[in-house]
């Protein structure tokens, strides 16, 4: 029975380290495909007043250039988005940490070498 107890937490293990690692995939990444969906956006609605894409594009870079431009002069707001995702990290870690310490005390002792 002490298998089946320590395979399930190893199981909750991999579920929550998969979870974790989706959840600052996805943070990250929409920050840094939110540029290029400006980008986009403002392409086709300058397509849409009548502009061709070829004119619209350099545009539409230069605006979505400064507007991350912006953004980077913030350091408040730099500084805020990157402590969301390093506090996502640190959470999922620590979450890793208290299951591991259960799978430990589960095995009696005898589990894995801790990575820290």
């Amino acid at each position: 029975m002490k298998w089946l107890n320590l395979g399930l937490i190893r199981l909750f293990e991999f579920l929550v380290l998969l979870l974790y690692s989706f959840f600052v995939l996805t943070y990250f990444g929409a920050f840094l495909l939110l540029p290029l969906d400006v980008l986009t956006l403002l392409t086709r609605g300058l397509g849409g007043v009548g502009l061709p894409a070829w004119a619209g594009f350099p545009i539409a870079a230069i605006v979505t250039g400064y507007l991350c431009y912006l953004v980077y002069k913030m350091p408040g707001l730099y500084r805020s988005i990157v402590n969301g995702g390093l506090e996502l990290t640190n959470a999922g870690h620590a979450q890793l940490r208290q299951l591991e310490a259960i799978a430990a005390e589960v095995n009696g002792g005898a589990s894995r070498p801790s990575t820290t």
